[in-house]
Order: C-alpha cells, then sequence, then structure tokens
C-alpha cells in the first residue's frame, strides 16, 4: 500500500477519536506543531526508526518532543504508537492528510490564486468573498505572482484548475490555428 494512502488511514483515524472527543481542531494544531518539528531535524526521523536503539529509548525521546510542544495524551499515544510500529516517518504525511479532512470538516477550502500582479488587500478580501459566495465554504486564499501568465488569474482548487490567463487563451488559439 502507498504511504499516502496508509498516512490518510491514520489521519483519519485520529480524526474520528478527535471529533468523539470534540478536540479535533487542537489536535491538528500539535500534529503540524509535531510535523514541523520532523521537518526541522531530519535526524529525528534515524534515530526514531533506527532498531540498534532500543524501543524504550525512541519511546522516551518522543516523548519528549511531544512534551516540548505541549501535546495532549492522545497526540502522546499516536506518536508512541508510530515509533512502536516504526511508522513514525509518515508523520509529514500524516500531518497533511489531518489538515485536508479538518478542512473539509470545517468547511474550509484552500484556493491558490496566480496573478501576473500583485494585489492589494481590497482585491484580495473581494475574490476572497466573491469564492465563498460560489463555494458556500470559508475560502484560505494563497496569491503567488506568476509573470509567465501575462494576464488574467488562474485559480487552483484542491484538484480542479480555472485557468483564466491570457498566456492559456494563446495556447488555445494557437492550437486552433494548427488543427486548420
Amino acid at each position: 500500500m502507498k504511504k499516502t494512502a496508509i498516512a490518510k488511514r491514520y489521519a483519519k483515524a485520529l480524526l474520528e477519536i478527535g471529533v468523539e472527543e470534540k478536540r479535533y481542531k487542537e489536535i491538528g494544531n500539535e500534529l503540524r506543531n509535531i510535523s514541523s518539528v520532523f521537518a526541522a531535524n531530519p535526524e529525528l526521523n534515524k534515530f526514531l526508526l533506527n532498531p540498534m536503539y532500543k524501543l524504550e529509548d525512541r519511546q522516551g525521546l518522543i516523548e519528549k518532543v511531544a512534551g516540548a510542544v505541549e501535546a495532549s495524551l492522545v497526540v502522546k499515544k499516536f506518536l508512541a504508537l508510530l515509533v512502536a510500529i516504526r511508522a513514525i516517518a509518515l508523520i509529514e504525511g500524516i500531518s497533511g492528510a489531518y489538515t485536508r479532512m479538518e478542512d473539509d470538516l470545517s468547511g474550509r477550502i484552500k484556493v491558490n490564486v496566480e496573478t501576473t500582479v500583485e494585489l492589494n488587500e481590497g482585491r484580495i478580501a473581494e475574490i476572497r468573498k466573491r469564492l465563498q459566495e460560489i463555494t458556500k465554504e470559508e475560502v484560505i486564499l494563497s496569491v503567488e505572482k506568476n509573470p509567465a501568465l501575462i494576464g488574467g488569474l488562474v485559480f487552483r482548487i484542491g484538484n480542479t484548475i480555472l485557468d483564466g490567463s491570457i498566456k492559456r487563451q494563446l495556447e488555445r488559439l494557437k492550437e486552433g490555428i494548427t488543427q486548420i
């Protein structure tokens, strides 16, 4: 089974616990904090996955890491389980999957907008408002400048891309001309 599929299964299980305890947002924050610790310290994974070290030593280290980010008992137990079954390397994938599931549960969507020029806060707020009206969900908007577009906007919502750029329009025009 692919690592991403496994990560999703662990994330789903943890989210179900969080929903049951009515703490899924806090658990999500804790998981993201832990994931950032692992991203900043790649040697941590190496130690926790190395069978040459006793399980007790690896469990002790993950307990200290969890304590440092003030993780709840649920997250501490979850991390201890991942260390015991040697799946701690999946923590970043689990965190990402959890965040996506948490967003779905909370009615949030992430939208990436590419534009050729810098957008002022008023324009960004207008785009966010219109997207929220269309989707009926809270929109978390990120804006990137991409001069290669020539003009227009490109929206990425999950796996959907809405390309209204002049670059894409020129490409379509070129395709149409070459087919004649």
